[in-house]
């Protein structure tokens, strides 16, 4: 670690040092970010990008005591967690016990709100501005937010807002042109114009002079000359929508010259009412790999460097077997092979090309593949729409991030019963992103609804066929999928798909394992260990956690003298919890019957096998809740 970085043991010792020492600084912490996501994994390209903006942010305001800083999602935020006093834990990023990846108010006093979905700041800021109505709490409050978050709906509604208000705030907009890919909509286009008009960014000073003189000259007429002024305004100056929505529009700036952000910086903070402050960055910035490929260094896994040249954790050696796949690359590559056969399909994701597997759709089919930007519930109602007009949509959302559209799929979907495929990704433990991530709420969404056909496969021929079963389908569906590699095809697996059916995949007399989708190849093992000592333990593969299997599973639990429900979801409202209130229609007793789910509470970062085992839900886990059955 340099010596200038030993020095910072909070974000206050900035204030004492100069420009030059400042820029020194930023080289310091990109190599340390670096070095951490290096080991551990994390999101690169966007906190390099962000690192001189960091830096002038701190060295212009007190955020331990006078002000308050809130970070949209929260994953560029690694300077800003060096800073404020957590350097010497970095190295611990996302790991068990370690330091979060995103901001996280329980961690410090510096992180004024938990973040980890886009979009929230602006209104999380607002509230607190709020708080300033009675006495001054905090001098100033900024929030900082990219270009591709404030496209989405939280944003636009907490700006209404804001202008209407007045409070002071400071909106500081990170435009990088892009989210995790790039940013897309007639507002990332409205951006690019400012970014690159030069003849429009020259008319800035002037046409502000020249308002300022109309504004002295008319400010005691009413009427159309002060509509004229302000029409002026809006259509001459950079930001002009920004300015019709309330805002006082600065910039844009070089968002990675420390220099130029912090004279900027100290001018706006002393304005009166809401600010946006416009900084361009790059994604990457410092990183040779992450600036070339800001896409695949958004959320990076480990790496080396060898001869300066960048090698990720586990590169294919030449000879070596081909690497694995996992579950939203079989599942893009699905809908390629069935929309040759299918005019009618379409594709839809919300900002998420790459990470949900249509990337390779999107090149195949343009026309027939939508991003809607970080915009769910827009997504869930374009596919609403698009299946009213007979075509046959599916949704690529992560299950954490379709969460935000609960009221589009009951209302825009579930209730008039419109054929709309889901494809819940990264469903289940997601590992180092934590708590904020999770996808284990998806279950309890849907099965809410009437009509909804829920399905989790256990592998690649599962997968097929259910994705076949839905576009065949006349109501809603959903299928989920964890964030791991395919598995190899379950023991006696079939390709034979009915709705509502189950599958045994292994038969015994001592005890059954009833496991939902990525749950079922860890009851195999479970069953495998339990035979290594002598038990006979059936498992069978539920395939869909609605409809229920009632009949297979009634008989299961009834004759076998203990059951376990496997799943990875919450316990509350999941899977489990649906085959429970089936034994009971049935009247079945369930005194011998144990879920093992994720308990009620939230579960912090790790690596995903450390958090199923901690759980109780790998397959050591899933044996040890048998044997205790059985013993009991």
């Amino acid at each position: 670690m340099s010596e200038l970085l030993k020095t910072i043991n909070g974000s206050r010792r900035l204030h004492t040092l100069t420009i030059n020492q400042l820029c020194m600084l930023a080289g310091e912490l990109r190599e340390l970010i670096i070095e951490a996501v290096s080991r551990n994994g994390g999101h690169l390209a966007s906190n390099l990008g962000v690192v001189e903006l960091t830096l002038a942010l701190h060295y212009c305001f007190d955020f331990k005591e006078k002000d308050r800083l809130v970070w949209d999602v929260g994953h560029q935020a690694y300077a800003h967690k060096i800073l404020t006093g957590r350097r010497d834990r970095f190295l611990t990023l996302r790991q068990e016990n370690g330091i979060s990846g995103y901001a996280d108010k329980n961690e410090s006093e510096h992180d004024s709100f938990s973040f980890g979905h886009t979009g929230t700041s602006i209104s999380a800021a607002l509230g607190m501005a709020c708080a300033n109505d009675k006495e001054t709490v905090w001098d100033h409050i900024v929030a900082v937010i990219g270009d591709g978050a404030i496209a989405s709906g939280m944003p636009f509604e907490a700006m209404n807002h804001a202008g209407e208000l007045g409070k002071n705030l400071l909106l500081v907009l990170n435009d990088n042109q892009m989210s995790i890919s790039p940013s897309v909509g007639s507002l990332a286009g409205y951006l690019s114009k400012i970014r690159s008009s030069h003849a429009f960014l020259g008319l800035k000073h002037e046409a502000q002079e020249l308002i300022s003189r109309w504004n002295a000259a008319f400010e005691k007429i009413d009427g159309i000359y002060s509509r004229l002024a302000d029409g002026l305004q809006s259509a001459l100056t950079p930001g002009g929508l920004f300015s019709m929505l309330g805002f006082h529009y600065y910039g844009p700036v070089d968002g990675n010259d420390v220099g130029e952000v912090v004279d900027t910086l100290q001018h706006v903070k002393r304005v009166e009412g809401p600010v946006i402050l416009h900084a361009l960055t790059r994604k990457g910035h410092g990183f040779e790999p992450a600036s070339k490929d800001p896409v695949s260094f958004h959320s990076s896994r480990r790496f080396t460097m060898e001869d300066g040249e960048y090698v990720p954790d586990g590169a294919q050696e030449e000879g070596e077997a081909a690497p694995v796949r996992h579950w939203s690359q079989v599942a893009g590559d699905e809908l390629i092979e069935l929309a040759e056969k299918n005019d009618a399909l379409r594709a839809i994701t919300a900002a998420m090309p790459d990470g949900t597997g249509l990337k390779t759709f999107s090149e195949r089919y343009p026309d027939r593949f939508y991003d809607a930007g970080i915009c769910e519930q827009h997504a869930v109602g374009l596919a609403g729409g698009m299946a009213a007009a007979g075509l046959r949509p599916v949704v690529c959302i992560y299950s954490t991030f379709l969460q935000r559209a609960y009221d589009q799929i009951f209302h825009d979907v579930a209730l008039q019963n419109w054929p709309v495929v889901f494809f819940v990704d990264r469903a289940g433990l997601v590992g180092g992103d934590g708590a904020t991530h999770h996808g284990l709420y998806d279950i309890s969404i849907f099965r809410n609804f009437p009509g909804f056909t829920l399905m989790a496969p256990c592998d690649a021929v599962e997968l097929h066929s259910m994705i076949e079963l839905a576009l065949s389908l006349d109501g809603p569906s959903a299928i989920r999928y964890p964030r791991e590699p395919v598995p190899s095809p379950a023991s006696k697996t079939s390709s034979v798909l009915e709705p509502g059916k189950a599958h045994i995949l292994k038969e015994g007399s001592e005890g059954v394992f009833i496991a939902y989708g990525a749950a079922v190849q860890r009851a195999m093992d479970a069953a495998s260990l339990l035979e290594l000592e002598g038990g006979s333990i059936s498992v069978i593969n539920a395939r869909f956690a609605k409809p229920l299997d009632a009949d297979l599973i009634g008989w299961a639990v009834s004759n076998c003298p203990a059951a376990v429900i496997a799943e990875d979801h919450a316990e509350a409202g999941g899977f489990g919890s649906a085959v429970l209130e089936e034994l009971n229609r049935q009247g079945i007793p369930s005194h011998k019957t144990r879920i093992a789910a994720v308990p009620d509470r939230f579960i912090a970062h790790a690596e995903r096998g450390r958090q199923l085992q901690s759980l109780g839900l790998d397959a050591e886990g899933l044996a040890g809740k048998m044997r205790a059955l059985l013993d009991a």
